[in-house]
């Protein structure tokens, strides 16, 4: 998908995005998260917070587009779900906060914090993704980012974040945060140092794509690579994991998709039911 700047597509309405989340008091001191939007000043309007988003999901970017409208304080400068244009667009247009999901077309998007980080240290990114294993959080704030969410927090979280983290702060989401307490807690904390702790974030990356399905060739073509380095990538996999065959690779990357698949599951219903209900999130999708 080419980029398509946010003024030249931009929808008004009177109404605002975050209104159809469920409310908390910390929440409602958001001005404009969950009121009907007002017209900047001119001056609001030389000091908005220029913002990149970079997810796969288009109503993901669309909500986001109309939450930071209706702040008053952030703006989407430009969007897209593909890497090699997330690039281009961080040097023609630069932001300073990048939002991106980590499963992105063309790419991946820990590689992708990495290269901004590169490109600019001052710009700052949020990871806002479906993924809540601790293996991703780490390599996510190991590569650069300041601040990871997951699709169901609520909407006005973001406004949080983005806060939070153009103050120098760290920030992770409620989701993220009530599963490490909780762990903590119990007396179960999620370890990081498994196996696949050896693993590249590029192999990582292979590795988890091969658990959703995806053969060498679709895997080239997702990751703008030739077969031949896709192989290469297997291959190395395979050697550090002590597996055998593409069958053997194959079934344990299933097998860890799906653990976590279901890790994810529990979680969310044993915090659904320690509050008593869930809060509806317009931000769903991959990544």
């Amino acid at each position: 998908m080419q980029n398509q700047t946010i003024n030249d597509r931009r929808l008004r309405s009177g109404s605002g995005v975050g209104g159809r989340n469920g409310r908390s008091s910390q929440h409602q001191k958001l001005k404009g998260a969950d009121a009907r939007p007002e017209r900047p000043s001119p001056i609001e309007t030389l000091t908005k917070t220029n913002v990149l988003t970079v997810h796969a999901a288009p109503l993901i970017r669309f909500g986001l587009a109309r939450l930071l409208e209706t702040s008053g304080r952030f703006e989407v400068c430009a969007e897209t779900d593909d890497v090699p244009t997330a690039r281009q667009l961080f040097v023609q247009q630069p932001p300073q906060i990048v939002v991106l999901g980590l499963t992105l077309r063309g790419g991946d998007g820990i590689e992708l914090i990495k290269d901004f980080r590169k490109l600019n240290p001052s710009a700052r990114t949020i990871v806002l993704t479906t993924r809540e294993d601790p293996l991703s959080m780490q390599r996510a704030f190991r590569a650069g980012a300041r601040g990871y969410l997951v699709t169901t927090d609520p909407l006005p979280e973001i406004l949080i974040a983005l806060d939070q983290i153009l103050s120098g702060n760290l920030y992770v989401g409620p989701s993220v945060l009530r599963r490490l307490l909780g762990n903590l807690a119990n007396g179960a904390i999620e370890s990081v140092t498994s196996e696949l702790k050896h693993l590249s974030d590029r192999e990582l990356q292979v590795f988890s794509l091969i658990g959703r399905g995806f053969g060498a060739s679709r895997l080239a073509h997702e990751l703008h690579l030739s077969v031949k380095t896709i192989e290469t990538y297997q291959m190395h996999i395979k050697e550090k994991l002590g597996l055998r065959s593409a069958a053997e690779l194959s079934e344990k990357a299933t097998r860890w998709m799906m653990h976590s698949a279901r890790r994810n599951l529990r979680f969310k219903k044993q915090a659904s039911r320690k509050n008593g209900h869930t809060s509806p999130n317009p931000l769903v999708g991959p990544c």
